[in-house]
């Protein structure tokens, strides 16, 4: 197990630091929009904004002023699809407790300790089908849930570590507040974009990251399993592969990749951990 300061913590203080100026502009874009929208519903009367911009201009600012509607009720709509979501998982999954899976829980505990998380969101264990993932769910204030595949949870008595930094990482969105409602709403319109919306997962995951490593020092190799799978971890060389990331990170097709994916590729999340234990919480994952 990891070492921890008994102090408490600002954990806000290990975002990311691209996190916040992204979420504050994807949240400007969507009152923009929202009020653009409005206002073209207000001053759309008979054939105003045909005689003023032609057909083809204003049906695509009517076709704006109906997706600022759409946002206006999605909070309700995306409530509810949570809701299903954690079904899906409660449903299919096992739930980890005192008498289910009791070092899996007692492990949690502790990191929930660390977090200084007094209520834990309910872990559940589900069969990824060879699939390694696991993710972070919050219905309300009150229902939050972390949800693991079986692929990681089985390596907790061979690579312990792994499991760590997984649910760690997992309570940082959680601790951060990733998951709440008026994120996922606010990511809707810049989610259309591409670039910007996975620009704003990416350095959430980041931010996740950092968050793991505050609660697990040390722990950096850990993300072995992602690049590799539960079946070939163990033989990972942490010098080598970041020997690999040093003279890969840079080159044009793996940005290209990086800028297309809601998580950083693997050469460049594993060297930014990696900096962070050689040089503290200055040092930032590349965004590109």
């Amino acid at each position: 197990m990891c070492a921890h300061d008994p102090r408490p913590q600002d954990f806000t203080r290990y975002r990311h630091r691209w996190e916040m100026p992204l979420i504050w502009l994807c949240a400007l874009i969507t009152i923009a929009a929202v009020i653009l929208g409005l206002g073209i519903f207000a001053v759309d009367e008979g054939t105003a904004l045909n005689d003023a911009l032609g057909q083809e201009d204003a049906s695509l600012l009517r076709g704006i002023s109906e997706t600022a509607f759409l946002i206006l009720f999605a909070p309700i709509g995306l409530y509810i699809y949570r809701f299903y979501l954690a079904a899906q998982s409660r449903a299919n999954g096992i739930l980890v407790g005192e008498r289910q899976f009791p070092e899996l829980f007692t492990m949690y505990q502790e990191i929930g300790r660390r977090l200084e998380m007094p209520k834990l969101p309910r872990l559940y264990v589900v069969n990824g089908n060879g699939v390694v993932n696991a993710f972070a769910l919050e219905c309300n204030r009150r229902y939050n849930y972390v949800v693991i595949h079986a692929e990681i949870a089985m390596l907790l008595p061979t690579a312990p570590d792994v499991v760590e930094f997984v649910l760690a990482h997992e309570l940082g969105h959680h601790k951060l507040r990733h998951v709440s409602l008026w994120r996922a709403v606010i990511g809707i319109l810049p989610g259309f974009t591409v670039l910007l919306g996975l620009a704003t997962t990416r350095a959430q995951e980041y931010s996740a990251d950092r968050i793991a490593l505050a609660v697990c020092p040390g722990s950096a190799r850990a993300t072995r399993l992602l690049a590799v799978g539960p079946w070939m971890e163990s033989g990972v060389n942490a010098d080598a592969w970041l020997e690999q990331c040093n003279a890969e990170h840079r080159e044009l097709w793996v940005r290209v990749t990086q800028a297309m994916s809601s998580h950083a590729v693997m050469v460049k999340r594993y060297k930014a951990l990696r900096e962070i234990e050689r040089d503290g919480f200055s040092a930032q994952g590349e965004m590109f």
